[in-house]
C-alpha cells in the first residue's frame, strides 16, 4: 500500500508575501508526485488553510480545489487552524461526517483522532469535557491554540482499538497534533491528553505507528514499540524541499517515507509488535 502524506499548508490569500501564489506550484507538484506514485489515497494531517482572520472561508475555497486535483481519496484530519472556519461549514466542505473517525486499508485500521475535540473553539460535549478544558486552560504553557480528545471520542477510540484486536488488525492512528513530547517544542505544544490517549495506545499491541503534523520541522520517537512519527511542514518547504511532503510505503511489517524529491527514506520503521488478541 502507497499513501501520501501531506501537512501543514497554512494556505494564504490576499498577502503581501503572495504566499497563494508561490504555494500554488508547489501543491500541484505534490499532487502530481502523488499521481505519478500511484498512492493508494492521501492523509492530509491538518491546517490546510493558515486562518487568517476575516480570510479563512477563502482560503479553505482556493485551497481545497487545488488538492483535489488528485483524483483519488483523500482523508482529511482536523488541525487548529482550520476551525477559523465554523466546524460544521469545515466538515461540509471536506465531505466529512465528523471530526474523527476511522477507515480501513488492506490489514490496516486507520484511525484518525480529532485533537481539538475540547478546546476553545468547541463547545465541550460532557461536564467532564468542560472540566478537562477548564483544568488546561488553567495551565498557559500548554497553549490555547492546542487541544484534547474529550471524554466520547476516548471511549470510541477503545471500541475501535478493540474491534481491531479482535479482527487481527493492525493500527495506524493519526491526529494532527503530536502525541509524543519528544517530536514537538514548547512553542508548538502537543495533544493537551497525550499521556492518557499514549497509555490508552500503549496497551494494545495492534498499534503500530502515530503520525501527525503541527510541529513545523518534524519529528520522531518510539515508545512502547509504537513509533511516534510528526511529519514537517508544507509551508516551511523552502527549508527542507526534501519533506515538503512525502510517500509512504506501508506493508505488513514495515513503514518507509520516502522524500518528495524522491528516490531517499525519510525513515524505514519496522512494525514488530504483535498483534494477536
Amino acid at each position: 500500500m502507497r499513501i501520501g502524506l501531506i501537512t501543514d499548508m497554512h494556505f494564504k490569500v490576499n498577502d503581501k508575501s503572495g504566499a497563494a501564489f508561490t504555494a500554488t506550484p508547489s501543491l500541484r507538484a505534490c499532487i502530481e508526485d502523488f499521481r505519478n506514485s500511484s498512492v493508494n489515497f492521501v492523509l492530509q494531517l491538518g491546517d490546510m488553510i493558515n486562518g487568517t482572520p476575516e480570510q479563512a472561508k477563502e482560503e479553505l475555497r482556493q485551497a481545497l480545489p487545488m488538492l483535489n486535483e488528485y483524483e483519488g481519496t483523500i482523508h482529511h484530519v482536523i488541525g487548529n487552524h482550520c476551525l477559523a472556519v465554523p466546524q460544521k461549514a469545515l466538515l461540509l466542505s471536506l465531505g466529512m461526517e465528523r471530526a474523527y473517525y476511522s477507515f480501513r486499508a488492506e490489514r490496516f485500521r486507520f484511525i484518525v483522532l480529532d485533537g481539538m475535540d475540547v478546546s476553545v473553539l468547541n463547545k465541550p460535549e460532557t461536564d467532564a469535557d468542560l472540566r478537562l478544558r477548564q483544568s488546561y486552560l488553567a495551565r498557559p504553557e500548554l497553549h490555547d491554540y492546542c487541544g484534547a480528545v474529550g471524554e466520547r471520542q476516548i471511549e470510541w477510540l477503545q471500541r475501535e482499538l478493540q474491534e481491531a484486536t479482535t479482527e487481527n488488525e493492525s493500527v495506524i492512528v493519526v491526529c494532527h497534533f503530536p502525541l509524543h513530547p519528544a517530536t514537538t517544542d514548547t512553542k508548538h505544544g502537543l495533544l493537551w491528553n497525550h499521556q492518557e490517549v499514549r497509555k490508552l495506545l500503549g496497551s494494545y499491541p495492534a498499534v503500530k505507528a502515530c503520525i501527525g503534523g503541527h510541529y513545523h520541522y518534524g519529528g520522531y520517537s518510539e515508545e512502547n514499540g509504537i513509533h511516534y512519527l510528526v511529519l514537517p511542514a508544507f509551508v516551511n518547504r523552502s527549508e527542507h524541499p526534501e519533506s515538503a511532503w512525502a510517500v509512504a510505503d506501508l506493508c505488513e511489517n514495515r513503514l518507509r517515507l520516502i522524500s518528495s524529491t524522491g528516490g531517499r527514506f525519510l525513515y524505514d520503521l519496522e512494525l514488530n509488535r504483535n498483534t494477536e488478541p
